[in-house]
């Protein structure tokens, strides 16, 4: 049985006690964007690692600066009128509710019971770190985009941000 859910609800099914005879869970937490690395780490994940037992919970993080950062403030001569406003953020929640749809198509595909979910943080990294907290997460998989130590010091890691700050094993993948 697949449960696919989207926001408010699955919170409900993470936080469900395990009924009498039923199999230990884990919670295992994935870090999900549209990037080609995230479904690499989400498929090698779901081949190699899955237990029919695990719950997974895909976490795609939504940085608020990013909505706000785009040529439409710049271009705008003048404040925004409420209802333009109103109509922005309808199409950001649109945008993001159409990605968990197509991540839960993703599990489906790949025989992956769990939930989608998006988090609001500063930076991507923060926002799995909160999730896997918030889940009560056991392992959190992520692919990493394999930058240079350079690059990496300049640019920054996802990968590295939850390796360095996560509470439980993280499983990162590289592409």
């Amino acid at each position: 049985m697949y449960f696919t859910c989207i926001r408010n609800k699955m919170e409900q099914v993470a936080s469900a006690p395990p009924e009498t005879g039923e199999k230990a869970k884990r919670t295992v937490v994935v870090a999900m964007d549209e990037s080609k690395n995230a479904k690499e780490a989400f498929i090698w994940f779901a081949q190699n690692v899955y237990l029919e037992s695990d719950h997974v919970v895909l976490v795609n993080t939504v940085e608020p600066y990013q909505f706000l950062n785009t040529p439409v403030w710049f271009n705008a001569p003048q404040q925004l009128e409420g209802k333009v406003l109103e109509e922005l953020i309808r199409e950001e929640k649109e945008k993001i509710t159409k990605k968990l749809e197509k991540f839960a198509e993703l599990m489906k595909e790949k025989k992956v019971s769990g939930t989608v979910k998006s988090m609001h943080a500063g930076s991507p990294g923060e926002g799995i770190i909160n999730a896997a907290k918030e889940v009560g997460a056991d392992l959190i998989v992520t692919g990493s985009r394999g930058l240079g130590t350079i690059r990496r010091t300049f640019m920054g890691s996802v990968s590295d941000y939850i390796m360095h700050h996560s509470d439980v094993p993280v499983l990162v993948h590289r592409s």
